[in-house]
């Protein structure tokens, strides 16, 4: 009897390793997970605490795999995709997921237009993804999509933007490794764009849509001053662009972006006094150490260790909470919009 009993021990504290507990989610409470930079190479204990929070959608906001490549046959991008596969059905990760690119699963480090394999490296996202074969990614260039989502009468619109198919070359530092200046410097050749013109067009769409929230997601930071790395300000002409766009739509919006290996909340008044916001998460597994960097627009410390972001609809009060965590489910940051 007592090895009986010691053996179902066993066996309940091994289920509560690897199987943890659900949150009970309040039904007025719609929930959205997202996050960034997730390494087919390293586990993936994030998921636990991810797993727990019973999403109703994840986004996956870029380099959700690390597969560079120059080989024309791919084969580096093409096996981390096989094994984030194998990695994702071990995790059994069945929750429905939405995802954009960054680089690292675009098939170059810090990419742009010039890359020469970016159209199979695009059916190979699309294929991984399940995206269907009459969906409109599989028709036309570049990843760039949106999704409205209907809760209970209150709309939700999610805009995708690619920062990569289209993105012309960036502009290389003058003094590597500086404080804000550590790769990038911004570009003055106002010709130069992030996006490209069909895409700005379907953007200037989306944004004149009437719905109750509008969450953009960039796989690069849109508003972050401080560092010297990707980001929008390294076309600042594009940034402003964007920036007034969004000072014209009739919806508050806010941004989420990854990319960083680390996280953080950004805020910016625009010259009618539109607050935009922003939220990165970034990494679910691939932290390491970093310096804090300047942060004019930022609010607090950046976080460098594991940590995903969450955006909750209070449906009885048509409200969004945004909070990053860390890898056990705390809050580190949180804005209420």
């Amino acid at each position: 009897m007592k090895n009986l009993l010691f053996i179902a021990l066993i066996f309940l504290v091994s289920c509560e390793k690897n199987e943890p507990s659900v949150n009970i989610k309040p039904s007025h409470i719609y929930s959205i997970g997202f996050g960034s930079c997730l390494t087919q190479e390293k586990p993936m204990p994030i998921f636990n605490a991810i797993k727990s929070e019973n999403y109703d959608l994840f986004l996956m906001l870029g380099d959700n795999v690390y597969g560079d490549t120059d080989s024309n046959d791919l084969i580096e991008l093409r096996d981390a995709y096989e094994k984030q596969r194998e990695n994702f059905d071990r995790l059994n990760l069945n929750f429905p997921f939405e995802a954009i690119w960054d680089d690292h699963d675009y098939g170059k480090n810090d990419g742009g237009k010039e890359y020469i394999y970016k159209e199979e490296a695009e059916q190979i996202f699309l294929d991984f993804w399940n995206i269907p074969q009459d969906d409109i990614r599989r028709n036309r260039p570049g990843l760039y999509f949106e999704k409205t989502q209907e809760i209970d009468g209150i709309s939700i619109q999610m805009i995708f933007l690619d920062t990569r198919f289209f993105r012309d070359a960036l502009l290389p530092t003058d003094e590597k490794g500086a404080p804000g200046k550590e790769r990038y410097i911004p570009h003055t050749d106002t010709s130069l764009t992030m996006l490209g013109e069909g895409q700005w067009t379907w953007l200037q769409e989306q944004l004149d849509k009437e719905v109750d929230h509008k969450i953009i997601v960039t796989s690069i930071q849109f508003l972050a001053m401080g560092h010297g790395w990707e980001a929008w300000k390294t076309l600042p002409h594009e940034r402003q662009r964007l920036i007034d766009l969004v000072d014209q739509s009739s919806s508050e919006v806010l941004f989420i972006s990854g990319d960083r290996h680390r996280g953080g909340l950004y805020q910016f008044s625009t010259q009618s006094g539109k607050v935009i916001s922003e939220m990165t998460s970034s990494s679910l597994n691939l932290a390491f150490a970093n310096d804090e960097e300047d942060g004019p627009l930022r609010s607090g410390p950046t976080f460098v260790q594991e940590n995903y972001g969450e955006i909750l609809l209070d449906k009885l009060t048509n409200t969004l909470t945004v909070n990053l965590k860390d890898n056990q489910g705390k809050i580190i940051q949180s804005l209420s919009l």
